[in-house]
């Protein structure tokens, strides 16, 4: 067991939770973006620019009907830049359509009267977008805006499957030098705990903001 418990091992494989920290912190941003685009898109958009419409919802059903690990192992053959890159876009292109239906479902929650009240206050429909929907929009669906983010989290384990060294890549490594079972499920239970502890505690932010600002 201690074979594998050395400090050389710790810090590689912190190493690796430091890379899956920032893949998945960039990609959680770009796919917030992107999902709230195209809720706009399959929300707002009617008559002449119907077609905008009819390109989100291909886009969201095609990513939402189909593995994610699939699109993964095909970027690596389009994206450049190293494995952070590549990490940071899969990952945002295919998480951006369980967005986009989280964020639909707040706008769906905004009654029509405040665009009324809006228009009525000399807002154009894009000011009103920005200045009174989607800041409602946003601060109702934290919750669920925040479960995605550590499904974004414990997603970055696939991109071991395409060699970047993220934290269960690292660990993975680790574990081929244990000469032991106890070694093997100690690098287990390093894994378990790792993913543990940062989505709990992303959790608990949830909560303690949900009690602050009454969302949850």
């Amino acid at each position: 067991m201690t074979g594998v418990l050395t400090a050389d091992n710790l810090k590689y494989m912190m190493g690796g939770m430091k890379l899956t920290l920032e893949i998945a912190a960039l990609a959680s941003v770009l796919s917030i973006l992107l999902g709230t685009v195209l809720a706009l898109m399959k929300t707002y958009c009617r008559g002449t620019i119907g077609f905008l419409n009819v390109l989100a919802s291909v886009y969201v059903e095609i990513f939402r009907c189909t593995p994610q690990l699939l699109w993964i192992l095909m970027f690596r053959f389009f994206v450049t830049g190293g494995g952070f890159n590549l990490g940071v876009v899969s990952l945002s292109v295919v998480s951006a359509p369980y967005v986009c239906e989280i964020v639909r479902g707040g706008l769906n929650n905004i009654s029509h009267g405040q665009f009324e009240a809006g228009y009525s206050q000399g807002f154009h429909f894009i000011g009103i977008l920005w200045h009174i929907v989607l800041p409602q929009t946003f601060r109702a669906i934290i919750p669920s805006l925040m479960s995605q983010i550590t499904s974004i989290i414990k997603s970055t384990s696939l991109l071991a499957s395409i060699n970047i060294f993220e934290y269960l890549f690292t660990c993975n490594t680790v574990m081929l030098n244990a000469t032991s079972i106890g070694g093997i499920f100690t690098v287990y239970a390093m894994e378990a705990a790792g993913y543990f502890i940062v989505c709990y505690l992303l959790v608990v932010l949830v909560n303690t903001l949900g009690r602050k600002f009454r969302f949850a």
